[in-house]
């Protein structure tokens, strides 16, 4: 678990990014700041009521982020900045919630409006749709104070936490900060993908359920972290506040179908009430959406613990009858995400804020939720396999013991046809020893045909055979194809000369030194006819042919036979031809073109070594 250690330490370092203070004030070293001492107050209808309002009419709140719960009253929230520097400063001012609905920002300097800056989709009362923070640039002039006023209006729950970035700062933060909740929702997802893909190999049903609850898992964390408002712009601002409560409830909706094929619960009370309250949980969230979106949200938070404390209930029974690890290993994942509920429960209703910590450990309750449901269905899967092998094992028993009954009632009339059977058994054996003969001399045959008898190497009926076998080889790999064709030089005025014994010793010397060249197992000499021979050399550029012909030439021409005494000298001369197999079904082609470099080297002064194609 390095990774996940490494995952903790780089959240801290990323939490570690504002500091929170009670004073606003600037300085030289000024990189980042949490504002956690505001004002606030319901009370004004616009910017000139909100600067009239006197100071006993607002509220003071400190050491912590705006979170008033669930109000739906548009707040007018104000703070001072303080720049006492000597020149002027632009920080970024950060509103770290993307799901706003409409806010507009005013910065005020001496208590006189300066500047105005209001989300651009204000007038639409859409949401903001990017998961970065809601971003103003300031301009605060040299030893100067500025007041800054924000108005906030949503639809569910107002949780406004500030912060002032130095710019370069606020970049290098976001960039760390996306990376880590990229990384921690690839985990989740990495989950979600090996459950489907198990079960497309399975089709199993239940690896298709923990697939889509954990692939839904890494959604809502995407939503959570504001990911979602980038990549799926809704204009619909009911649609982006209420997706996540709706993810909620179709994971929830997920988890009884999950539980129905893991735990198989048998008919009890605790069954009755979970199918009827799920059911009713169900039709209510087909209807709910077309509220508002606080209704979705309280609905979410309401119903769904109760609907996963009869999951939880049911789970328990089944656990007491079957103690399984698949069980338990959803019960566990019930637990960790009833949770997360909670949690959102403190969190929505405003006793908790959402910060980068608290969302580390609402990561740690999906990714171990997404793990044991990975171990609950896998476990059964196993299980249920295993449960397979052993009825398949008890099945083969009983057909074994049948199988003996009948043996032993069909004794006697075996016993009768023993003999005959005996009988044909020994002339089938003795008819396969004779088959097995044949097809040994018939090898032995066919072995005799490939080589030929002067030499002991292979013969032209093996190279047509090789031949096509490697030009298939080196069109499939694409790779070259190297022929080598050798001629012994004047090889008649051997014959004339010293006889036609002399002239066979000088064939098997040439071969054996051809065999000598070659190194790998692949590379085949054949002797193709008369004082002619073939080297094919597989996987050979022409390089490499080219020398392997030279050395065998030179090898050639170093050597001699002698004949009663006398020592006579033989050259060769030899053509080279390579290239990459296209047409197998002609395989003349290497032959002729090595023939052809051949002829021309005969043709030019004999004991030489020709290229294909022949020089001009």
């Amino acid at each position: 678990m390095k990774w996940l250690l490494a995952l903790l330490v780089l959240l801290i370092m990323l939490t570690a990014g504002g500091v929170s203070a009670h004073d606003i004030t600037l300085n030289a070293s000024f990189k980042a700041q949490k504002i956690t001492t505001v004002y606030y107050s319901f009370a004004p209808t616009s910017l000139a009521s909100a600067q009239q309002l006197e100071v006993k009419n607002w509220h003071r709140l400190t050491n912590r982020a705006l979170n008033l719960g669930l109000e739906q009253r548009p707040v007018w929230i104000q703070f001072t900045i303080h720049n006492p520097l000597n020149r002027e400063a632009e920080p970024m001012l950060s509103l770290d919630n993307p799901l706003l609905g409409e806010v507009h920002i005013y910065q005020l300097l001496h208590s006189q409006p300066a500047t105005s800056q209001t989300n651009p989709q204000a007038a639409l009362a859409a949401p903001l749709t990017t998961n970065d923070p809601f971003l103003v640039k300031l301009s605060l002039p040299a030893n100067s104070t500025s007041t800054i006023i924000i108005n906030v209006k949503n639809s569910v729950g107002l949780y406004v936490p500030l912060t002032l970035w130095q710019q370069s700062e606020l970049l290098a933060y976001k960039s760390k900060l996306n990376l880590f909740y990229g990384l921690l929702i690839g985990l989740v997802c990495s989950l979600a993908v090996s459950c489907l893909i198990l079960y497309a190999f399975t089709a199993k049903h239940y690896f298709a359920y923990a697939g889509a609850i954990t692939l839904m898992l890494s959604v809502l964390l995407y939503y959570i972290c504001g990911f979602g408002l980038r990549f799926f712009e809704l204009n619909l601002p009911l649609q982006q506040q209420s997706m996540i409560p709706m993810l909620f409830i179709f994971i929830t909706l997920l988890f009884y179908l999950l539980q129905r094929c893991v735990c198989q619960p048998k008919a009890s009370l605790w069954l009755t009430v979970q199918t009827i309250s799920t059911l009713i949980y169900a039709t209510s969230a087909a209807f709910i959406w077309l509220f508002s979106a606080l209704v979705v949200s309280v609905f979410c938070l309401l119903a769904t613990p109760l609907i996963l404390t009869t999951y939880i209930a049911t789970t328990l029974l089944c656990i007491r009858y079957n103690p399984s690890k698949s069980n338990k290993a959803l019960l566990l994942a019930l637990g960790f995400f009833l949770a997360v509920i909670g949690y959102f429960i403190f969190t929505i209703f405003g006793y908790q804020t959402l910060t980068s910590g608290s969302l580390v450990l609402v990561f740690l309750c999906f990714f171990s939720c997404s793990l044991c449901l990975l171990y609950s269905v896998t476990k059964l899967f196993i299980l249920q396999r295993d449960e397979q092998v052993t009825a398949q094992q008890a099945l083969l028993a009983k057909n074994a013991a049948q199988d003996a009954l009948l043996n032993e009632r069909l004794a006697n009339q075996q016993a009768v046809s023993n003999e005959l059977e005996a009988q044909v058994d020994e002339r089938t054996f003795e008819l396969q020893v004779a088959l097995r003969e044949l097809e040994e001399k018939n090898r032995q045959l066919e072995q005799l045909n490939m080589e030929d008898p002067l030499t002991g190497i292979k013969n032209r009926r093996f190279l047509d055979k090789k031949l096509v076998m490697e030009l298939r080889r080196s069109r499939r790999e694409q790779t070259p194809l190297s022929i080598i064709m050798l001629d012994i030089d004047n090889f008649k005025v051997i014959n004339d000369s010293y006889g036609h014994l002399t002239g066979d010793q000088v064939i098997r010397t040439v071969s054996d030194i051809i065999k000598q060249q070659l190194q790998r197992p692949l590379d085949e000499v054949t002797r193709y006819g008369g004082e002619e021979f073939v080297v094919l050399l597989p996987n050979t550029k022409n390089a490499g042919a080219l020398e392997i012909a030279e050395k065998i030439r030179q090898t050639i021409a170093q050597s001699n036979v002698s004949v009663a005494g006398t020592s006579i000298s033989f050259t060769v001369s030899a053509g080279v031809y390579t290239s990459v197999a296209n047409d197998i079904n002609n395989p003349e082609i290497f032959t002729e073109r090595a023939d052809k470099a051949l002829y021309f080297a005969k043709q030019h002064g004999r004991n030489q070594v020709v290229n294909f194609p022949i020089p001009q």
